[in-house]
């Protein structure tokens, strides 16, 4: 087995971690969460789970998990699976291996790891070269110009992040020492001596990235220090672009809600910490959240009434139905992204003992559509043994629903059809009866914004008169609908 890809990694205890599971579901993977909820944790146990196969570092537990006075690591344990391609070249699911410390030596040994190259950039690669060097006297390197092919990727990649006229890349010795530094277009040229902070690690993760070998990981703590906006996003469009090419794993820790927005590029993975009722804490985590999710979990909102859908077409639609029942001063619409994590919040809720009664959290009803399904999910993110916990995830359940779409039916190919079989004369319905394809039914309302240069929200307040008398769309809403007129007194 080879050309080894982890896929998950469950943490029973290590350090903060307790009885999480973490996916790798794309190229890039982003660690998320406040401080102290375990992001430089999980990639710090990522670097110790393999054993160089070529060049790559052979990083081990000790380096990150110190015994000392108040810890041992005794009884730390998780699990990893991996990916690999047999001898028939298929891909294949690879039995969960166990990584633990019983008593004084972590297990398994080194050397019955799995050989994959690992690559860690820690937060001591922001260190300018400068403050690394202790001589206080005048340094004299040689400097010769890097001609070779990475080098010379490294220097465009970097170009473009960073928005520089680079022209070459340069090495400089001093002594037995080397230095890196770049010349320009423009004419100037300097060493990582004199380089930004920033500069200096956008040039060192892209030349490492460019090196490792195909199918290896890399590590990267705080991706988004000392990175601008702007150089952010083309850091991460370069690295899964490069990533993509080579069949790298690359997962990195951020506090940039900014990666929230390059979802095309990236896996998202944000650690929750759920303080209980009883002073006792549990985790969760959110798979592609969201700006509004992140805001509402730790805060108490101003308003009676939460409720939360998948996406902004179905925040535009419960925002109609408000409107409807003249309730937008006592309601909050937030988005939670991927349906699953309408269980992993409403689970979390109730872990944390918060009041559900007039919590909504709607799902767009093309998955997990029945009560099977809903409750097995439940089971996946409400697990444990406590006592009553089928009571604990029945509540939890209660304040889930959906709208009632048609079976294998995208939620915006049902407004769509509604609205063009409406009979109106409206422009709204000229131009939905002008789009002939789209390559992914989900598109059908945005194609309609677009078109029109609309905000979907707007643009639903505009088609909702003109298909709300349809016994379909009283159908569709009837559940979001019943929930909000129950609640107008309030």
């Amino acid at each position: 087995m080879e050309k080894l890809q982890i896929r998950s990694i469950y943490f029973k205890k290590l350090k903060g971690l307790s009885n999480i599971n973490i996916e790798f579901k794309r190229p890039l993977t982003a660690i998320m969460g406040v401080n102290g909820a375990g992001k430089t944790t999980v990639i710090h146990a990522l670097a110790c789970i393999y054993s160089p196969d070529g060049n790559g570092e052979n990083h081990r537990f000790p380096e990150f998990f110190v015994p000392n006075t108040d810890a041992l690591w005794t009884g730390s344990e998780f699990h990893v699976v991996n990916e690999g391609e047999g001898k028939n070249k298929k891909r294949e699911i690879l039995p969960s291996r166990t990584y633990c410390k019983q008593y004084d030596r972590w297990s398994p040994r080194y050397d019955d790891r799995p050989k994959r190259n690992v690559y860690y950039i820690g937060i001591d690669s922001c260190l300018p070269e400068i403050e690394k060097e202790t001589t206080q006297s005048r340094i004299r390197y040689t400097s010769n110009a890097r001609l070779d092919k990475i080098a010379q990727k490294t220097l465009e990649n970097a170009a473009y992040v960073l928005n520089k006229d680079y022209a070459r890349l340069v090495d400089n010795e001093y002594h037995t020492k080397h230095f890196m530094g770049v010349s320009t277009r423009s004419g100037l040229t300097y060493s990582s001596l004199s380089m930004g902070t920033g500069e200096q690690r956008t040039i060192k993760i892209i030349e490492k990235v460019l090196n490792a070998e195909p199918y290896s990981l890399i590590l990267i703590d705080e991706i988004d220090l000392l990175l601008h906006v702007c150089a952010l996003r083309r850091m991460i469009e370069t690295l899964y672009k490069i990533a993509e090419d080579r069949h790298l794993q690359i997962v990195f820790t951020t506090h940039s809600l900014e990666i929230l927005s390059l979802e095309r590029y990236v896996g998202l993975q944000y650690i929750d910490v759920i303080n209980k009722a009883d002073g006792s804490s549990v985790m969760v985590v959110y798979d592609k959240p969201n700006s509004d999710i992140i805001r509402n979990l730790s805060g108490e909102s101003s308003v009676p009434i939460q409720i939360y859908v998948e996406d902004d077409y179905s925040k535009a639609i419960v925002k109609s139905l408000v409107r409807k029942h003249s309730m937008s001063s006592k309601v909050s619409i937030s988005r939670f992204g991927a349906a699953s994590n309408a269980f992993t919040y409403a689970a979390g809720q109730v872990m944390a003992k918060k009041n559900l009664e007039n919590v909504l959290v709607v799902l767009d009803g093309d998955v997990y559509r029945t009560d099977e399904d809903k409750e097995a999910q439940m089971k996946k993110v409400y697990s444990g043994t406590e006592e009553d916990i089928e009571v604990h995830r029945a509540r939890a359940l209660s304040c889930i629903t959906q709208y009632k779409l048609p079976e294998e039916t995208a939620p915006e190919e049902f407004i769509y059809n509604l609205l063009i079989s409406c009979g109106k004369d409206n422009e709204i319905v000229a131009c939905a009866l002008s789009i002939c394809a789209v390559d992914d039914k989900h598109k059908l309302i945005s194609e309609i914004c677009y078109q029109l240069q609309e905000e979907m929200d707007t643009l639903i307040a505009q088609i909702v008169p003109l298909i709300e008398e349809q016994e379909a769309w009283k159908e569709y809403i009837s559940p979001i609908d019943a929930w909000l007129k129950s609640r107008e007194g309030i």
